[in-house]
Parts: C-alpha cells; structure tokens; sequence
C-alpha cells in the first residue's frame, strides 16, 4: 500500500505534466479553425472599418463638392438674373433706338417733302416773277402810236466784262417820251406792279440778276469768236448768282417762318393774359437775358415751351442767336417736368 502511494506520489508530476501537454495539443488541434475564423472576422473587420472611414472621407468630399456646387449654382442664378435683366435693358434700349430711328425717318421723310414743297414754291415764285416781267415789258412795249417805247437795257455789275454793243446802238439814245396808252393800260400795269411788289424785293432782285447772267452766258456762248475769259467769268458770276438767290429764299422761308410763330405765339398771348409767369431761368441753358428775350416774345411760362413744335424751336432758337441750343439742352422736356411739378400733368 505504502508502495502504490509511493508510485502515485512520484508519477502523479509526469502525469500532470502529460495531461497537461495533450490538453494543450488537443486545444490546438481544435482551436485552429476558431482561430481562423477569428482571423478572418479580425481581417473583415478590419476592412470594414477601412471601408467606413474611406465611406465617410468620401462623405465628407461629397459633402464639399455639394456645398460648392450649390454656392457654384446660386452664382449662376445670380449671373442669369443679372443677364436677363440686362438684356430687357438692351431690348428695351434696342426698342427705343428703333423708334428714334423711326422718327429721326419720318423727320427726314418730312423734310425732303418740305424741301421738295419749298423747291417747288421757289420754282413758281421765280415763274410768277419771271412771267410778271414779261407781261410788264410787254404791255409797256404796246404804245397806242407807231412810235417805240426805249427800255433800258440791263447793266451789267462793275466785275462783269462790258458788254458788246447791240446793232443800231452804237450812240447814246436819247430819251423817248411814252406815247399815250389807252384808258384801262395804266390800271392793269398798277396792279401788276403792285403783285410784283408784293413779292419779295431781294428775290426779285436776284433773279433779275440771274436772268442777266443767263443772258449774258447764251450771248457769250452764240459768238462766233470764243472768249474763254468772259465766259468764264460769266459762269462764275451765274453760279454766285444762284447761290446767293438760292440763300436769299432760304432767308425769305426762315422769316416767314419765324413770323407765322410770333403771329401765333400773339395769336394765343389773350388766352393766358391771367395765366401767371413761371421762371424760366430754372430751364438749365435759359439765364436772365435769355428770359426777358423769351418774355419779350409772348413767351411767359413753361406750358408754353413745352407745346412748341418744331418750326416755333427752330424759330425761337433763330430769335435767341443759339443755333439748336434749345434742342441741344432739351427746354421743352425741361419746362413739361417743371409744370408737371408745380402745375400738375398737361391736359
């Protein structure tokens, strides 16, 4: 008995430690799937916590390319609104250019047809003059005798060439005395000089002066003998003559013109007589001077310019000594914003 304790006492180490170490194996035969499996979960867990932190990187890349495509996306509305009011701007710009194109044509339009209505009133002017001449001459040339009635020619100005002499006119005449003319003659020849009077002095003149011109020009030209110097002369003195009948009309129109306005600015000055004065030294481009002018002329308040036309701006410009000053400065939008401040809209 004492032996067997003996035995168990001094193998029970190395059966501990034998127990020990097959334990050991067998835990390692079967842990070794455990193990990889728990290898395996390690490593997913680890990419997926690999994969959440590339996710929420990428989240948070997102994240900023959102925010700068939606402040990228607010610049763009921003930029389209900005263009679309500019270009209702540059319609509207584009639509008020048409319409000043438009006026600007139907003013051209109207003034080719004033010009060409002028051109006309001019030809038949100088036609009734030209015919007024020719009747005159010829009723003075009708005597009730045999006797002819001597007309003095035309002389011709200090820097024209002196005329050549007509045939059977190489003396002097002598004055001839008008052989009596019948009853109704003389009647006839007033009232024709006193149509030719009622023209205009300075448009007679001239014409007559171009008439002697273009004579003297066919008598140069019908020579037998050219002479380049005088004809030369004569056509430049017809073409000064032209011109200057031609600034004398637009003389006569311009003061006519200027007329007719002051006739209608008086016309209408008994239906403002209670109107009270408005000062016209607020226009920018009217002083004082210009004011007492413009006061001397009818003209006392801004409804005034305002209602002017264009043939009263051209005249009071004219009136004024300021060549499209009154245009140029705009009185008349000027004057309707102040009576429409003081005096309320135009009726």
């Amino acid at each position: 008995m004492s032996s067997f304790l003996w035995l168990l006492l001094y193998l029970a180490p190395l059966l501990g430690l034998t127990a020990v170490i097959f334990a050991w194996l067998g835990w390692q035969w079967r842990g070794a799937d455990l193990r990889k499996t728990i290898q395996e979960l390690q490593t997913r867990i680890d990419d997926t916590q690999a994969a959440r932190s590339a996710g929420e990187v990428e989240h948070d890349t997102l994240r900023s390319q959102l925010d700068s495509t939606r402040s990228e996306l607010s610049s763009l509305r921003d930029a389209l609104e900005s263009s679309r009011a500019e270009t209702t701007l540059s319609q509207e710009k584009a639509a008020k250019t048409q319409e000043a194109h438009q006026s600007l044509q139907d003013e051209l339009d109207k003034t080719a047809h004033d010009l060409a209505l002028l051109r006309t009133e001019r030809e038949n002017v100088s036609a009734a003059l030209a015919a007024a001449h020719a009747e005159i001459e010829h009723l003075r040339s009708r005597p009730e005798s045999a006797a002819p009635v001597a007309m003095p020619e035309t002389t011709a100005t200090s820097a024209e060439k002196p005329k050549r002499k007509r045939p059977g006119a190489g003396k002097t005449p002598k004055p001839v005395v008008a052989a009596p003319r019948a009853p109704g003659l003389p009647g006839a020849i007033a009232a024709l000089e006193a149509r030719l009077a009622a023209q205009q002095p300075t448009a007679a003149t001239l014409t007559q002066e171009r008439d002697d011109w273009q004579r003297r020009v066919t008598h140069l030209e019908s020579q037998t003998t050219a002479d380049p110097a005088g004809l030369g002369l004569a056509y430049r003195s017809l073409s000064d003559s032209e011109k200057r009948l031609q600034s004398a009309h637009r003389e006569i129109e311009r003061l006519q013109n200027q007329a007719r306005v002051l006739q209608h600015v008086a016309e209408n000055a008994a239906a403002l007589a209670e109107t009270p004065d408005d000062d016209l030294t607020r226009i920018k481009g009217i002083k004082g001077v210009i004011s007492e002018q413009l006061r001397a002329h009818g003209i006392r308040t801004w409804r005034q310019i305002t209602q002017w036309n264009d043939d009263e701006l051209r005249a009071f410009s004219e009136i004024l000594g300021f060549r499209n000053r009154a245009s140029r400065e705009q009185w008349k939008e000027q004057a309707r914003t102040l009576h429409e401040a003081a005096h309320g809209p135009l009726s």
